[in-house]
C-alpha cells in the first residue's frame, strides 16, 4: 500500500480481531519491518487465518505475545519482546472492552473491569513503550485508541464513554510529558466501524444503522480506515502532530 512505516517496529495490543487486527495488518502493508501482535487469545473473531498468519503472508516479521493489558508486568514483557527487532518505534494501545450492561447503574465490578483494560491498560502500554523508546534514544510515536464516545457521551455507555474520555486527555497529558524526548502521543477516536461485533449483534446492528443514516458519508467506517489513520500518526509524515484526538467518524459528530 505504501512505505510510510518502512523500517519501523510496531506493537499493537488487542490485535487478534476487529480494529486491532486491521491496524496490525495495515502496519505490515504500510512497510513496517516487524509487527508484535498482542491479545488475550490468538484466535480471530472473524474466523479464518490469524492476524500473525496474515502478516507472515505479506513477508513481514511478526510475533504473537499473549498479554492481559490490565497487568503491568505483562505489558512490560510485551514491549520487551520488541527488543528482538531493535525496540518499538510505534506503540498502538488498542486493547479495549465494552460491557453488556452499561449506563448510569453500571455494576461496580463491571465498571472496574472495564477501567482496568480501557484506561489502566492504555496507560501501562504507553509507559512501557516510552521507557524503551527513551532507553534506545528513539523519537517514537504512541497511538492510543479512544472513541467518538469519549468525545460525545451517551447515557447507555456511561462507563465506556468515561474510559475513552480519559484516553483522550491521557494522550494530551502524555504528549506534554514525553514531547521533550521526541516522543509523540496521539489518540484516534473512531466512529461506528463495520466490525464482526456490529454485523453479528442484532441490537448493536440496529443502533449502528441509525448512526449510518445520520452520518454525512452515509456509511459505516471500515477497520482499514482506522488502520490507515493510525499508520499516518505513527509515520514521519505526522512528525509535528502530537496531543490530538483524531476523529475518524465520517463526519457524524459534526452534525449530531
Amino acid at each position: 500500500m505504501s512505505d510510510i512505516l518502512k523500517d519501523k517496529v510496531v506493537v499493537v495490543t488487542g490485535a487478534a480481531s476487529g480494529i486491532g487486527r486491521a491496524i496490525a495488518i495495515g502496519a505490515a502493508q504500510h512497510g513496517a519491518r516487524a509487527v508484535i501482535v498482542s491479545d488475550i487469545t490468538e484466535t480471530s473473531n472473524e474466523g479464518g487465518r490469524t492476524t500473525t498468519s496474515e502478516i507472515e503472508a505479506l513477508g513481514v516479521a511478526v510475533r504473537f505475545h499473549r498479554t492481559d493489558v490490565s497487568q503491568r508486568a505483562q505489558v512490560d514483557a510485551l514491549v520487551e519482546a520488541a527488543a528482538e527487532f531493535g525496540g518499538v518505534d510505534v506503540m498502538v494501545a488498542n486493547a479495549g472492552i465494552t460491557l453488556r450492561s452499561d449506563g448510569p447503574d453500571v455494576a461496580e465490578d463491571d465498571y472496574r473491569r472495564l477501567m482496568s483494560v480501557n484506561l489502566d491498560g492504555v496507560l501501562f502500554s504507553a509507559q512501557a513503550a516510552a521507557r524503551q523508546m527513551k532507553a534506545n534514544g528513539k523519537a517514537g510515536s504512541i497511538v492510543l485508541m479512544a472513541s467518538m464516545g469519549g468525545i460525545a457521551g451517551a447515557g447507555m455507555t456511561v462507563a465506556y464513554s468515561t474510559s475513552k474520555g480519559g484516553v483522550v486527555l491521557m494522550a494530551k497529558a502524555l504528549a506534554d510529558a514525553l514531547g521533550p524526548d521526541g516522543i509523540r502521543v496521539n489518540a484516534v477516536a473512531p466512529g461506528v466501524i463495520d466490525t464482526h461485533l456490529v454485523r453479528t449483534n442484532p441490537g448493536i446492528a440496529a443502533a449502528s444503522e441509525g448512526f449510518r443514516q445520520r452520518t454525512p458519508l452515509r456509511r459505516l467506517g471500515k477497520p482499514s480506515e482506522i488502520a490507515d489513520s493510525v499508520a499516518w500518526l505513527g509515520s514521519d509524515m505526522a512528525s509535528y502532530v502530537s496531543g490530538i484526538a483524531l476523529l475518524v467518524d465520517g463526519g457524524l459528530l459534526s452534525v449530531i
